[in-house]
């Protein structure tokens, strides 16, 4: 029983910290009980706003809207779970300084991406849902979910990257379904001269409308370029359109209109050419007079 009542008084004793803070343990204890169920609480509010927003607003504008909601709630919980712990709010500002600094300096890549992510949520530049590339290193993939550290990008692989959302607003971004939901894409080929041009043309829109993926709307119609006169013939591009769902997809997409235009070409009986380099031999000085050396050798023998 003394143990117990020694532990309890212990309990009791104010713990006095800089600022003129004194805090007994037991409301330390009731603090952590109080965050836990506002940490619960707060998740189940954002998950609530979620679904109720979905109804009427868009669904990343939905997401957006709940996760900034989820970490006010937080903050607002923390310090009134502080003031009824008999906390003097004001007497923090000293301590918050003295921390703040340190934790600059030790912290200021997280505080950089914390300040992105809440960027990147109020913006809206980036949405759960997009498809995006990073132009630093090349990676693509869809947005899967929006932190206020890091951005999780899910590429064709199903691999799942961690972005850090400094890279966002510091980099520059290629956001592919930002406000339009469809693409160009151009799927280089070559021909040789004398080709029929027309007959080319209708070949090519012919095989780009095998392909589900491909739109057929004013302004977005498959067509047939050529971009330059090259050594061995035309160099051309197939034009087309596509939606969405072919444009989280690009390597995919772009390998199904190369293997449709392979198809059409060889059925149609057009080669594509290909490149001609000549090699021609030259004797050299030594190589010559080395050959007459051994041609005065073998007659003196």
């Amino acid at each position: 029983m003394k143990q117990l009542e020694g532990i309890w008084t212990w309990f009791l004793s104010p713990i006095h910290f800089p600022g003129g803070i004194a805090i007994e343990p037991v409301r330390i204890v009731e603090l952590i009980i109080v965050l836990i169920f506002l940490w619960w609480g707060a998740r189940w509010l954002r998950k609530a706003t979620r679904i109720l927003l979905s109804r009427r607003l868009d669904p990343s504008l939905a997401y957006a809207i709940s996760r900034i909601g989820y970490y006010f709630v937080l903050a607002f919980g923390v310090l009134i779970a502080l003031q009824s712990m008999g906390v003097n709010l004001s007497s923090l500002s000293i301590l918050g300084g003295v921390v703040g600094v340190g934790l600059g300096f030790g912290l200021q890549n997280i505080f950089s991406n914390f300040a992105s992510g809440l960027i990147i949520l109020i913006e809206q530049s980036i949405k759960v849902g997009d498809y995006i590339q990073l132009k630093e290193n090349g990676l693509h993939g869809a947005v899967v979910h929006l932190g206020v550290r890091y951005t999780q990008v899910r590429t064709n692989d199903n691999v799942d990257i961690l972005v850090p959302n400094s890279q966002f607003i510091n980099g520059e971004v290629i956001n592919w379904s930002l406000s339009d939901n469809t693409m160009r894409l151009h799927i280089p080929f070559r021909v040789p001269y004398g080709t029929n041009r027309e007959a080319l043309r209708e070949l090519v829109i012919a095989a780009a409308h095998q392909s589900e993926h491909t739109l057929d709307v004013d302004g977005k119609k498959p067509n047939l370029w050529i971009s330059a006169f090259g050594e061995a013939g035309y160099d051309c591009e197939m034009i087309v359109w596509v939606a969405r769902n072919a444009l989280m997809r690009p390597g995919g997409t772009r390998a199904e209109y190369h293997w449709l235009l392979a198809e059409a070409l060889e059925k149609a009986g057009i080669e594509i050419p290909r490149p001609r380099q000549e090699i021609s031999f030259a004797r050299s000085d030594t190589a010559k007079v080395y050959a007459e050396e051994l041609s005065r050798s073998t007659s003196s023998t």
